[in-house]
C-alpha cells in the first residue's frame, strides 16, 4: 500500500484533454481544464506557462543515490514533491515541456508518475511552444495549486535495474546523440535518438509514423524494451512515446550509461 501524503484534498478534473487520433489517451492536442504540469524549469515557468499549472523539472525527480550514481529519487521525496505541487495520484493531469528543445522533460515527468502508479497521466503534443503558437495567452502569475494527497502504488515494472539489463532479451534501444553512441555502447543495443519522435522539433510525429520508425528497429507493440540514455531523462521520453503508442513491455534504465559504466558493465563499440 502506498504512503498517503498532502494536507488538502483536491477535487480532479471531470473532463480529460482532447485526444490525438490513435495515441490512445496518452497524448493529447489541448489541456482542456484538466490540472496541467509544466515540465520546464522553473525560470522558463516563471517567465511564462500555462495558467493554472504547476512546474515540476526532472533535476527535482533525481539524484545521486548512496554510491554516488544517478537514480531516481525515494518513492516518499517524489510523493510530497508532486503533493506540495499540487498533483493528485487520483486526478487526470496533463504534461507540457520544450518539444525537442527540453531534453525530453515532459517525458521523464510523464515517467515519473507512471513509477509512481499513476494511471492518469497525459502529454500536450506541441508542449509550450505549441500552446503558444495557438495565440493563447501565458500567465506570469505564481499561480501554485494548492497541496494535495498523493498515494503512490509504484510500478517497479517501468523501471529497469542494471541486473535486468545485462540478462534481457528483448530490445535495448540507445537514445542517446550519434555522438555518445559512437564513443561507446551497451553490447547488442540499438540506436534512435530520442529526439528523432518530433515531427518540426515541437509536435510528434504521426502514430503511423512512428509505428513505422520503431518496426524498421525491429520494435512492434508486443516487443520487450529498455530504453537508456546518459542518465535516464531522455530515455523517459522514448518510455512515454513507445507507452502512447500501445507498447506494454516498456522499462526505464534510470542511470543508463552513466550507471552502466560506474558498474563495470562491458562497452561495445
Amino acid at each position: 500500500m502506498g504512503v498517503l501524503i498532502g494536507i488538502l484534498t483536491g477535487c480532479g478534473a471531470s473532463i480529460v484533454g482532447v485526444q490525438v487520433d490513435g495515441w490512445g489517451g496518452t497524448v493529447v492536442d489541448d489541456v482542456g481544464s484538466l490540472p496541467r504540469v509544466d515540465a520546464r524549469t522553473a525560470a522558463e515557468w516563471q517567465s511564462g506557462h500555462i495558467p493554472g499549472a504547476a512546474q515540476v523539472h526532472w533535476t527535482e525527480l533525481t539524484g545521486m543515490d548512496a554510491d554516488g550514481l544517478w537514480d531516481v529519487l525515494p518513492v516518499q521525496s517524489l510523493q510530497a514533491l508532486f503533493a506540495t505541487r499540487g498533483v493528485s495520484s487520483a486526478a487526470p493531469v496533463v504534461i507540457y515541456g520544450s518539444g525537442s528543445e527540453g531534453y525530453g522533460d515532459d517525458g521523464n515527468v510523464y515517467w515519473a508518475l507512471r513509477y509512481l502508479g499513476h494511471a492518469q497521466v497525459q502529454v500536450l503534443n506541441g508542449g509550450w511552444a505549441g500552446w503558444l503558437s495557438s495565440g493563447n495567452a501565458p500567465s506570469t502569475e505564481s499561480d501554485v495549486p494548492e497541496p494535495v494527497e498523493f498515494q503512490a502504488a509504484v510500478d517497479a515494472d517501468v523501471l529497469a535495474t542494471t541486473e535486468q539489463v545485462a540478462r534481457f532479451d528483448g530490445v535495448l534501444l540507445d537514445v542517446r546523440s550519434e555522438e555518445e553512441w559512437l564513443q561507446g555502447h551497451i553490447p547488442g543495443a540499438i540506436w534512435m535518438e530520442w529526439s528523432e519522435v518530433f515531427d518540426d522539433g515541437i509536435t510528434l510525429r504521426s502514430e503511423a509514423a512512428l509505428r513505422g520508425q520503431f518496426a524498421d528497429l525491429g520494435i512492434n507493440t508486443d516487443t520487450p524494451v529498455i530504453v537508456y540514455c546518459a542518465g535516464g531523462i531522455r530515455a523517459g521520453h522514448t518510455f512515454m512515446v513507445l507507452e502512447a503508442l500501445g507498447h506494454t513491455d516498456v522499462r526505464n534504465y534510470v542511470g543508463s550509461w552513466a550507471r552502466w559504466s560506474a558498474e563495470g558493465g562491458e562497452i561495445e563499440y
